[in-house]
């Protein structure tokens, strides 16, 4: 019956209207029976407008400055994302994501702090400051290359391979709170990016924010390592 389910919802996901993250995790779909069938027959999630936009707008120039920290690990070519059930190589851009995710949290001062390229004088005359656009790159917002670039959506794809009914649930309710974290995250990284810019704002503001971020990224990590361990997904090393 599932993958009866799949095999309608997938291609006809295009045509439906987004429904806000909050639907989602609906009461109505705790305890009954329709819940998987709901959930097959959402769209493909995405990255919010808005928030990818952000990415590209205002602030420094890119080019001109950089990270504190050495940047997060290199990348192999990474599998080109699809439109049906994912394939081994395609999941792996989940576990990759969640390689760079851990090495943000362990840096995170270094790489949410950036300075003038090559700069080598003090902090202050290198023009340093804490700036947390760097964590759209890291939950996959500024980049298609980026591994969890339209985690969601592959997370969705790959709902036909969970293998029972209790791991279902799990997922589901893992893949749902994914996205509001996710997008969360993102939306407090660029809000504290303009934290001193705005009214009453400044260093405190963007510190304030920042920390909000972080808590968002923490709990996007435990939920991304959620389904990697339901979809056996190994860690990447």
């Amino acid at each position: 019956m599932r993958a009866a389910l799949l095999a309608l919802a997938l291609p006809c996901s295009a045509l439906l209207v987004p429904t806000p993250p909050r639907s989602y995790a609906d009461n109505t779909l705790s305890s009954k029976p329709t819940r998987r069938s709901f959930l097959l027959a959402l769209p493909a999630l995405a990255a919010p407008t808005t928030a990818f936009a952000a990415a590209t707008g205002g602030g420094s120039v890119m080019s001109q400055i950089e990270t504190k920290g050495g940047g997060p690990p290199k990348l192999p070519e990474l599998a080109k994302l699809t439109k049906g059930e994912p394939g081994p190589e395609e999941l792996k851009r989940l576990a990759f994501g969640y390689q760079r995710l851990e090495y943000l949290l362990k840096n995170w001062e270094k790489e949410t702090t950036v300075c003038i390229r090559g700069c080598k004088g003090s902090y202050e005359n290198c023009g340093c400051t804490r700036d947390p656009i760097i964590v759209q790159a890291y939950m996959g917002y500024k980049s298609m290359n980026d591994p969890l670039f339209k985690a969601g959506d592959l997370m969705m794809r790959a709902s036909s391979m969970v293998q029972s009914d209790a791991d279902f649930d799990r997922y589901n309710d893992a893949m749902t709170k994914w996205t509001q974290k996710a997008d969360s995250g993102n939306i407090m990284a660029y809000v504290s990016s303009w934290g001193e810019a705005n009214p009453g704002g400044g260093q405190d503001e963007i510190a304030r924010y920042l920390e909000k971020s972080r808590k968002e990224v923490v709990d996007s990590a435990n939920l991304l390592k959620t389904i990697m361990d339901i979809l056996n997904i190994p860690k990447v090393v």
